[in-house]
Formats: C-alpha cells, sequence, structure tokens
C-alpha cells in the first residue's frame, strides 16, 4: 500500500518541537487493533482496539470538507470487515451510501420513509418502555420544555400503548380529544412531521437490523431544514440500536454493534439535546455498542461537551486552520497556545490530532482512510 508522504512548510519543525518528539516515542497501548494511521514524520503505525479500549465510542471534530465522513467510513468498514461488527449508520446527505458504493463495498440500505422507520412498533422492547423512548425523543428533539404540554403528550402516548402493542399515530391523535385546543394543535403538528417518517399516520412496520452486515439508514429524503425531524429520527435509530444490541446477550466487554453518526450536531441540536445523547452513549457501553459521532464542532455538544468526549476511547480532531476550534480543543488534547502554532504549519488535509484514552498526550497522525482489504489487524 503506497502511503502518503508527509510534507511540512518547515523541514525543522519537527525536530525543535518538543510536543512533536514526544509522540514520536513507541506506546503500548497503540500496538494492537484496527490501524488508525501514522505518526507524522515517524511512519509509526497507530492502532486502536474498542474491545480493549476504556471506552468502545469515537468522536470526530472537523470542519466541513476535512474528511469526517471519510474517517467514520474507514474505521466501521475495518469494524464490520476485521472484528465482525454489526454496523448502523445513519446517513443524513447521501455521502455513506454513495462512498461505500464507490469503495465496492456491500450494505443494506434503508430508506425512510419509503421504508417506514416504524418508530412506535416496540422494537425488541416491551410496548410500555417503547412509549417512554417515544415521548424522550420527542421531547428532547422538538425541545417541548412546557410542562403542560409534555404532560399532554406523555398521557396520550401511554394511553395509546395501553388500549394497543402497536399504536398508529392517529390512535395518538385520538387520545388528545380532551386537551386544550393550543396543546393539541401544537402536538398535532409535531404528529405531523414524524409521521412522514413512519409512513402516515396509519402506518404499521419497521425497518430491519440485518446481523453481522452494513445497515444504512437513509434519511437523505427529509430536508435539511427540517433539523426536529432528523433529531428525532436520529434519537428512534440510536435507541433501536440499543434495543437491538441489549436482545443478543452478548458479552459487554466486546464491541457486537457500532452505530455511526454523521453531522452529529443535528442530534443534539447545536448542544440543546446534548444531555439525551450523553445518556445514550453511556448507556451503549453496557450493550457492545460502539457509538462514532462526527460533528464540526466541539460546541455542537452543548454544556456536556466535556463529559460526552471523557466517555470517548478515541477522540479525533481533524486538521483546522481555525485557532478557536484548536483552544476547543486543547481542553481535550492537552496541547498549549505554542502548539497549536506548530500544528497549524504541520498539519494538512487527511492530517489529525488524536488522542487514545487513558493516555492523554495527543499523536499527531496521518490518517489511514484506504479501504479495508490493504489492511491487517494485529492481535
Amino acid at each position: 500500500m503506497i502511503s502518503r508522504p508527509f510534507i511540512a512548510s518547515s523541514i525543522h519543525s519537527i525536530y525543535f518541537s518538543p510536543f512533536l518528539r514526544t509522540s514520536l516515542h513507541s506506546r503500548g497501548i497503540h500496538k494492537s487493533g484496527i490501524l488508525i494511521g501514522r505518526i507524522i514524520n515517524s511512519g509509526r503505525n497507530v492502532f486502536w482496539n474498542p474491545n480493549s479500549s476504556m471506552s468502545p465510542h469515537i468522536i470526530v471534530v472537523g470542519p466541513t470538507g476535512s474528511g469526517k465522513t471519510e474517517t467514520l467510513i474507514s474505521i466501521a468498514t475495518k469494524m464490520h470487515s476485521l472484528l465482525s461488527t454489526t454496523i448502523l449508520a445513519i446517513d443524513v446527505k447521501g455521502d455513506i451510501e454513495a462512498r461505500l458504493l464507490k469503495r465496492g463495498y456491500l450494505f443494506r440500505s434503508i430508506d425512510v420513509p419509503r421504508t417506514p422507520l416504524g418508530s412506535l412498533y416496540p422494537f425488541y422492547i416491551d410496548p410500555s418502555a417503547r412509549a417512554g423512548q417515544v415521548f424522550e425523543a420527542i421531547v428532547s428533539s422538538f425541545d417541548v420544555n412546557d410542562i403542560k404540554m409534555q404532560a399532554a403528550i406523555y398521557k396520550a402516548i401511554k394511553r395509546a400503548y395501553e388500549k394497543t402493542p402497536t399504536p398508529t399515530w392517529q390512535n395518538i391523535l385520538s387520545e388528545l380529544s380532551q386537551e386544550d385546543e393550543h396543546v393539541r394543535i401544537m402536538i398535532s403538528r409535531i404528529i405531523d412531521e414524524i409521521s412522514y417518517l413512519d409512513g402516515g399516520k396509519q402506518q404499521i412496520g419497521h425497518y430491519e437490523i440485518v446481523e453481522g452486515e452494513i445497515n444504512i439508514i437513509s434519511l437523505s429524503k427529509i430536508s435539511k431544514e427540517k433539523e426536529e425531524t432528523l433529531s428525532y429520527a436520529m434519537n428512534i435509530v440510536f435507541q433501536d440500536m440499543l434495543n437491538y444490541m441489549s436482545s443478543r446477550h452478548v458479552d459487554p466487554r466486546y464491541v457486537g454493534g457500532a452505530i455511526v453518526i454523521d453531522e452529529a450536531w443535528i442530534l443534539t441540536r447545536k448542544g440543546r439535546s446534548s444531555t439525551r445523547l450523553l445518556n445514550l452513549v453511556k448507556l451503549s457501553r453496557g450493550y457492545g455498542l460502539s457509538v462514532l459521532l462526527a460533528t464540526q464542532s466541539f460546541r455542537d455538544f452543548g454544556d456536556d461537551w466535556d463529559r460526552i468526549l471523557e466517555n470517548s476511547g478515541l477522540l479525533i480532531a481533524l486538521s483546522n486552520p481555525s485557532k478557536r476550534f484548536w483552544s476547543d480543543a486543547s481542553k481535550f488534547l492537552k496541547i498549549d497556545r505554542e502548539t497549536i502554532e506548530e500544528l497549524m504549519v504541520v498539519m494538512g488535509r487527511g492530517d489529525a490530532l488524536i488522542r487514545i484514552l487513558p493516555d492523554p498526550r495527543p499523536l499527531p497522525v496521518s490518517l489511514e482512510t484506504e479501504t479495508v482489504e490493504d489492511l491487517a489487524i494485529v492481535r
């Protein structure tokens, strides 16, 4: 395999930077697993193994065009091919499907709403628990903060599930008849939006996750301006994968499934729903589920960004010309202002600063994004 040569604007930078010299030192934790890349100006490989990591989760942060989607796809396909991981990826823009096709990977495409999302269906869970999941997804995605409206939504969903284990949105609308007109109208508008994902107010059905395969949930037909609807869909899919993994009775010490979420800022609504994401990430670790997130800024995770990053075993900060970006990154990558200046000179497209817990020291790495057939896992 041909590796991309490293070119720095200053041939002396690698020798005068203590930060870059330190990163050349061998670290035992990076000697086995999935190939992530090569240390800049060293050629030494950096590996990451989700099964032995402090956390199996990955966060990729970088601006538009920096290679976030490509990085996610590269790691996810390696996990699938080398570790037999079941993959469920949420594709908002259609980029993931297009790139997998270009690479020649086989995958299952679940095109929502042509294939119903089935958000009301008790997917690998009992109906009463599904009622709670649907309620939480609505409240967090649509920023429903009014207590009266929350209570009305909860009662309508709960009563609908008590009458049938597989209610429709029309059933839930019927349970709102006794609510105030204003509340009823507001909730009806929300249901109009999300029932589209399920194929209509009367639709019953649910997509299928096939074990051991790459499953793609395509949301590309939904307008990007409908952030609340997209966030609801992401929340339900995330919860579906947790339900699915909990039904497998797998050893949580080994990663059996991975959920891939590009454009994670939609799920958090620019930080407004970050607490729910944090809870889902924490819960995932107990079910052998790895979460792979990509977003444009550390600030997309809102007030919970420090705790979300602390629950991620692998953090990848892609090359970025913004000083503000690196200032945010420095809070978790233990780098000072002088090092930030050096990084902005040394790193180019395809490069990243990565942190692998429990080692707080970051590594400047040229990422490996070649096809998985060219790679090997070191055991």
